[in-house]
């Protein structure tokens, strides 16, 4: 599998709530920059635990769309970055529908018979310098996305 179906593989496994599948992306000593705490988080088991509080927060399916995928690769590393917009129903009815930033830096192992994997994923939304509150309405598009 490219870096670019590797990160595209995703979204049916997000809708799915996959965890085997999403979890297979990750090499074991990922590090990991999450738009949720804590600041750094590593390891497989690490993404295991977020996922799975993730997934449980959502009473419905979770609708991921990926756009602006950016990919380099050059040899046995490759660096992705793009957007995502996340959508769904949380368990206490909160609709969420926001834009979030993403880079991934990816690693082929062909050795171990595994691919590409994700070494290192950072994922944010961006936020007002005056105020501290997150920009999650923000889209691509838009004046201030």
């Amino acid at each position: 599998m490219t870096p670019t179906a590797l990160i595209e593989s995703r979204v049916a496994a997000v809708a799915a709530k996959d965890l085997d599948a999403l979890l297979a992306c990750y090499a074991e000593d990922v590090t990991l920059f999450d738009a949720v705490g804590p600041l750094r988080d590593t390891g497989r088991d690490a993404e295991r635990a977020r996922l799975q509080e993730w997934f449980g927060a959502y009473r419905s399916a979770i609708e991921l769309d990926i756009r602006d995928l950016d990919v380099v690769a050059d040899g046995d590393v490759a660096f992705a970055s793009y957007l995502f917009h996340v959508r769904g129903t949380m368990l206490d009815g909160t609709d969420v529908a926001m834009w979030v930033r993403s880079t991934a830096g990816l690693r082929r192992d062909d050795g171990g018979g595994g691919g590409w994997k994700i070494v290192h994923e950072h994922s944010s939304v961006p936020f007002d310098g005056a105020t501290g509150e997150a920009l999650t309405r923000l889209a691509p598009g838009t004046a201030a996305g």
